[in-house]
């Protein structure tokens, strides 16, 4: 059984770390923001072509990923005066990978958004199609004897007992 010290240890063994190398740290950096672009360029055409299967076999990596850009990026603050050295050409590559990610997050949030209100739907169909089944299905009798159809609001839930 792992303790939460022995989970450290391993996080800290598996840490992503910059060289000393202003100029290799920063394409350090811009190597996982390639791959962090095509992680987010896969889910986006996963979600495009509504593919969940592949679009939550990518999360384990988007993450992974993600881990590093976030250690990265905090490691370059920690190093901010040592930046000012690096070559311009890389400031500014590093400048437009940046613009080109921003463009790539906002499409998926917006297939990310489309995915959610088809989901959406489809749940909303299923519930209204439930209630109109329950409604057709469930009877009940009158205080004559006679089948009432019920036009009462039906519940189903599931019960947490069952």
């Amino acid at each position: 059984m792992a303790t939460d010290k022995t989970i450290q240890n391993d996080q800290a063994a598996k840490a992503f770390i910059l060289s000393g190398d202003p100029n290799k740290a920063m394409q350090q950096m811009m190597d996982t923001i390639d791959s962090l672009r095509e992680v987010y360029r896969e889910e986006n055409d996963a979600l495009h072509r509504s593919d969940t299967k592949y679009f939550l076999g990518l999360q384990d990596r988007k993450i992974a990923i993600a881990r590093d850009y976030q250690s990265g990026a905090q490691q370059l603050l920690e190093r901010k005066s040592d930046l000012q050295h690096i070559d311009v050409a890389l400031k500014e590559q590093l400048n437009d990978m940046q613009k080109d990610f921003s463009g790539l997050m906002t499409e998926n949030m917006k297939e990310l958004d489309r995915m959610r209100r088809g989901v959406n739907r489809l749940n909303d169909k299923i519930m209204s199609s439930a209630r109109e089944a329950a409604r057709k299905r469930n009877v009940n009798y009158s205080q004559a004897g006679s089948l009432n159809i019920n036009e009462r609001a039906v519940s189903i839930g599931l019960s947490e007992q069952v």
